[in-house]
């Protein structure tokens, strides 16, 4: 994974970063307007570039689908690398077919889906094998699922994957953060960017990188 990428060319994807409203690159636009979301452009730009720096053989593995938004803003431009979503599609309505379908409306390929409980999921080895080089967490925002929900990632982090949080304005999430910081040595909060509720809508409830340093 190629974070040193990431932290220089991110605030090159923004007129002036972090205040734009939107990334110079339009082209998430029209996910946002066509697939029910729970982002903004500069999210899925971020996740874009994010995805773009893995190296040969790691994987971006996105935690809370929804409709699929998220993945594909990760997936444009990106498809020689893989993509995995992990859902139980019971939130919202959502469902497998409707993603799948979400994918194809923009000409990307099917990723690899895991349906069903993460924290079930991955414990059980369904990620075994797997190197991840993003791994974006945006499931239950709960205290404890938080905080779980990196641990549980870890065993399969490369060096220097980027751990990517959504909502990080809430309340619960932050404080997650803070303390799942301070009882990792091995991880480094690298980006923190507010969201709508302290006064920067243009990304969503806000987001926060770790560094897994390996």
């Amino acid at each position: 994974m190629d974070a040193d990428r990431f932290l220089r060319e991110l605030p090159g994807l923004f007129e002036d970063y972090p205040r734009s409203e939107h990334p110079l690159d339009r082209r998430f636009e029209p996910v946002l307007a066509q697939v029910e979301n729970l982002a903004a452009e500069n999210v899925l730009a971020l996740l874009n570039l994010a995805a773009s720096c893995l190296g040969p053989e790691e994987a971006y593995v996105e935690i809370g689908v929804l409709h699929g938004a998220s993945l594909i803003g990760a997936m444009l431009g990106n498809e020689e690398h893989r993509f995995i979503g992990i859902d139980d599609f019971r939130l919202r309505g959502g469902s497998l077919e409707q993603v799948e379908g979400n994918l194809a409306s923009f000409g990307l390929r099917k990723p690899e889906f895991l349906v069903g409980d993460v924290f079930e999921l991955v414990p059980a080895g369904a990620l075994d094998g797997t190197p991840i080089g993003v791994w974006y967490y945006d499931a239950s925002h709960a205290y404890e699922a938080q905080v779980e929900g990196l641990r549980i990632a870890e065993p399969l982090l490369v060096p220097r994957a980027l751990v990517i949080v959504d909502d990080t304005d809430w309340e619960d999430v932050d404080r997650a953060m803070d303390d799942y910081l301070a009882a990792q040595p091995r991880v480094r909060r690298i980006v923190k960017l507010d969201g709508k509720d302290r006064g920067a809508p243009q990304w969503w409830e806000g987001m926060q990188i770790f560094l897994w340093e390996g």
